[in-house]
């Protein structure tokens, strides 16, 4: 299975290719973008600036590895993710650093980005809304809207018990208040223990071992450099033949205080 064979399944018999070639350039992009920002916040000096604002760890401490440490927020990171990818696309449209030879990221001008978005069909208002984590989408155009959910793992039951949740992947099948109306999403694992191979393996067994199973495979996006987990997640808003969402994982990895990987 590829991101092609996935349109091809629900295509109802329609060509899809240009569909394609722009949601991958999409998940290009905004996966390129999430990387950089997560090595630009990794930084010995990112972190030592981001651990003293007030909000950045949760409030209580967790027993992990035998240690009593401090936490990050999911809220913090995906916030501080944020700020870096602005920054980054205005490095790119103002030609502020030497040029990019990725040709996939000369549009990135009409890519936007902010957190704590509305869906689009909700039940409630404000602190009800039950806003997505992260959302990209293209100036002038509904076409193309990625909506991405967050979750900070410590452990490996953390998978079963949030990320994979109806606080987690399972917002993408809610019938009242559907996480997208697109057919692509995204999850991400700010992974606190272990590391980034780990946790995809992890997450691609969870997956499979739900119930009812999720199908996964792995496609590589363009000229990335490695391959991308995807998973075929029900989708119960039925208003056209498409009855799935193409959800993608990725893995940060981030820091407690101590660390609980040393």
């Amino acid at each position: 299975m590829s991101v092609a064979g996935f349109f091809a399944t629900h295509a109802g018999g329609t060509d899809q290719t240009a569909r394609v070639l722009v949601w991958e350039q999409m998940l290009h992009q905004a996966l390129r973008l999430l990387g950089e920002a997560h090595s630009r916040i990794s930084s010995a000096s990112s972190q030592e600036k981001l651990c003293e604002l007030d909000g950045w760890w949760r409030a209580k401490r967790q027993k992990l590895n035998g240690k009593s440490v401090l936490v990050p927020s999911e809220e913090a990171i995906s916030e501080a993710l944020w700020e870096e990818m602005e920054k980054i696309k205005e490095e790119i449209v103002l030609r502020l650093r030497p040029a990019d030879a990725d040709p996939a990221m000369a549009s990135i001008d009409t890519l936007q980005v902010c957190t704590e978005r509305p869906r689009r069909t909700k039940a409630g208002i404000g602190k009800k809304a039950k806003p997505t984590d992260i959302r990209f989408y293209r100036i002038g155009s509904e076409i193309l809207d990625l909506r991405i959910e967050a979750k900070v793992v410590l452990r490996e039951g953390d998978l079963n018990r949030a990320y994979l949740s109806k606080h987690g992947l399972k917002r993408f099948s809610d019938p009242k208040e559907p996480y997208t109306d697109h057919e692509i999403g995204g999850m991400l694992a700010y992974a606190v223990t272990d590391d980034k191979a780990v946790w995809l393996v992890r997450i691609d067994n969870a997956l499979r071992a739900s119930n009812p199973p999720i199908r996964t495979f792995k496609h590589r996006i363009q000229a990335a450099a490695e391959e991308t987990l995807f998973s075929r997640v029900p989708y119960a808003v039925h208003t056209g033949p498409r009855n799935e969402v193409l959800v993608f994982h990725v893995v940060l990895e981030f820091a407690t205080e101590p660390d609980a990987r040393s």
